[in-house]
């Protein structure tokens, strides 16, 4: 998340995308570990890990939407300020579903 927000408030267009590859990178542990905690927790909990893969992928592609945009110039805060909400949902679910 630090990586992403530091990305998207950078002025710099070198940045930006270094800030992309460096959050492609992330996207793999998070998948892997969302595959993980999935195979585990899917027995008590098949509703809230389905979900919580679902939006797990939707932020994945608003994040790289919100990097696409940001290096076109047509990035807009509202778009950052949903993906923070959305994470802050999607750390909820995965919270839940550890217990």
């Amino acid at each position: 998340m630090a990586n992403f927000f530091w990305g998207l408030t950078r002025k710099i267009k070198k940045r930006v995308i270094d800030s992309m590859m460096i959050s492609r990178l992330f996207y793999w542990l998070i998948v892997i570990s969302q595959v993980v905690i999935g195979l585990r927790s899917f027995h008590r909990h098949p509703l809230l890990v389905g979900i919580g893969a679902i939006t797990t992928l939707v932020i994945i592609a608003l994040s790289e939407t919100a990097y696409g945009r940001k290096q076109e110039i047509n990035y807009t805060p509202k778009l950052l300020w949903f993906l923070i909400g959305l994470g802050l949902i999607s750390i909820g679910i995965q919270t839940t579903v550890n217990f």
